[in-house]
Formats: structure tokens, sequence, C-alpha cells
């Protein structure tokens, strides 16, 4: 009989001790539930199924990569403007001025100018090399270097192209060439421009959108300010071996290529604010799927905090009975020991 005892007894205290196992567990789901607002046991409130979140949770994974390269484009946008912006206030004044002043300015005023806008050109050049949020963005797709170099190697490669002529149409002409030359032709692609044309610049913003990158330091929309910037500052370096007559046309060449470069500027800042208006218009739809998405995986996960709270109570309350009966049973088998 004392055997028989024994073995109940140990069976009732495994039954209390699984009891109190399951209640605790149970407490610490509904705990976390609480305190989380979701379900812990997200396969059992689905039924075992699991394929509409599972496509939700994927879905809203591929839309936060989406926002990155949102907010990454938009950065790089918005820096560009600013850049294009200062260039283009400098040549919209630097322009016309440069022609007029052919025929209002005497000789010595004109050679005066020139060193302002040689310092001009080198910070117009330095705005190009900008990096922004850590990318140089005038660089095409090799964004970790800067686009234009050295300056002061600018006007040294400049010096040997235009060494030899004389005349101010031949000085301008042979800029123009070396702006103009496609890339392999021993010009301004391959002896200054670092960046690269040729690999992709396209960020994906939105499942069915992308923008690319691709204005850069050697566009055709900019060319024709850094030639007349660049005659400009060629005349500055060499302005002792440069005549009045010479450095007059030298003022008008530069001057209208400075005009027609405001235009390109233009259509360059035209076509970035395109791309930054496809870009905000992809936030705005990935920002409304994303919310449209997260209220689906509210409604199919979250935890009702009525039913968990109430749920939370009677585990507690259950614990509490099981504890009182524990100890009650607990003083029994010690009175009937001691009997």
């Amino acid at each position: 009989m004392t055997s028989f005892n024994s073995i109940g007894d140990l069976s009732r205290t495994f039954q209390l001790r699984l009891g109190q196992s399951t209640l605790k567990s149970k407490l610490d789901s509904l705990t976390q539930e609480m305190m989380t607002g979701v379900k812990s046991d997200i396969p059992a409130a689905l039924g075992g199924d699991l394929s509409r979140i599972s496509h939700i949770e994927t879905r809203l994974k591929m839309l936060d990569s989406y926002q990155l390269n949102v907010s990454e484009a938009g950065i790089q946008f918005s820096g560009m403007q600013t850049v294009l912006e200062g260039i283009q206030t400098t040549v919209d004044d630097l322009g016309p001025q440069l022609l007029s002043e052919v025929s209002s300015s005497g000789d010595n005023d004109l050679r005066a100018r020139l060193g302002d806008i040689a310092l001009s050109f080198r910070s117009m050049v330095d705005s190009l090399n900008t990096s922004i949020a850590g990318r140089h963005a005038f660089s095409g797709s090799r964004t970790q270097t800067a686009p234009l170099g050295d300056f002061d190697a600018m006007m040294a490669e400049l010096g040997t192209t235009v060494a030899g002529a004389t005349s101010a149409s031949a000085i301008a002409a042979r800029i123009d060439s070396w702006f103009d030359t496609p890339a392999g032709g021993g010009g301004f692609a391959d002896t200054i421009y670092q960046g690269e044309d040729t690999g992709t610049t396209e960020l994906a913003v939105s499942p069915d959108r992308r923008v690319s990158m691709g204005f850069t330091a050697n566009s055709a929309e900019l060319r024709d300010t850094l030639k007349g910037m660049a005659i400009m500052a060629y005349a500055a370096e060499n302005d002792a071996t440069i005549d009045a007559t010479s450095l007059r046309e030298l003022f008008t060449e530069a001057g209208s290529r400075l005009v027609k470069g405001s235009v390109g500027l233009i259509r360059a800042r035209a076509d970035l604010g395109q791309r930054q208006a496809a870009v905000a218009q992809a936030q705005t739809r990935n920002s409304a799927e994303t919310t449209t998405l997260s209220v689906a995986r509210t409604n199919l996960i979250n935890a009702d905090p009525y039913e968990t709270a109430t749920a939370l109570e009677e585990t507690e309350a259950s614990i509490q009975s099981l504890y009182a009966l524990t100890a009650r049973l607990s003083r029994l088998n010690l009175t009937d020991y001691l009997s």
C-alpha cells in the first residue's frame, strides 16, 4: 500500500507541475501579445495558411528597398539641381556681360576681368566634383571618383590642346573640338573626364518605375558652358600673349557659348525636374501600398487587446488557484506522513 500511495503522489505531483508549466507558458504568450499587440502563435491564428501573410511580408520588404532607392535618388537629384542652379546663375549673368563688355569696356578693363572669370570657372569645376551623400553625382556610374579631377591639370591639358593657335577663332575652334571629341579620340572625355557614361545608373524606385542618374559632367547639355568658361580661363592664363583685338574676339566667342550654354542648362534642369517628379510619385505610391499592406497584416496577426486582457486575467486566476491547490495538497500529504 505504501508503494501504491507513493506512485499516486508522484503522479499527482507530476500533473501539478505540468499544469503549472502549461499555465506559465500561456501566461508568457499572453503577456507577449499584450506588449507587442501581435499574436504569439501566428500559424495557429491563421489556421496554418501562411501564404497570404508571407506574400504581404515579402511585398513590404520589397517596398522598403524601393523607398531606400527613392531616398537616395531624391538626395542625388536635389544636390544636382543645386549645383546646376549655381552654374546657371553664373552663366546667365556672365554670358550677356561678356558680349556687352566687348563694345563698352576698354582693353585694361577687359583684361582685369579675366582673373575673376577664371576663378568662377575653377569654382564651377569644384561644384561639379562635389560629393553628394558620399557619391559623385556627375560621374555617371563611377560614383566613387570626382568627374573632373584637378582644375590645374585641366588647364594644363587645355594649354597643350590650344598650343600653336594664334587667332581667337582658331583658339575657340580647338577648345570646341577638344570638348566634343568622342571617347577614344584623346579629347576632354579621355584626358580630363574621369566618370563613366556607359555603365548603368538606374535605380528602381517602385515595382514599375526606374529612374536614371545619367546626367554627367560630360553631358552635351553642359558642354557649351564648359567651352565658354574654358576660353576665358585660357585667355586669363595667356593674357600676355593675346593682343587686344584677339581678346575682344575671345570675349565674343565665350559669351556666345555661355548664352547657348544657358539653354542647355535649362534643358538639363528640366529633365532632372521630371525625374524628381517621377521619384516623388513613386514615393507616394509606395507609401500608399505600404499603408494598405500594413493594415492587412495587422488584421491578420494582431491580437485583440480586450480578448488578450481577458485571457490574461483568466490565466492569472488559474495559476493562483493551482498554487493554492498545490499548497493545500502539500499540507495534507505532510499531515498524513506525520500521522
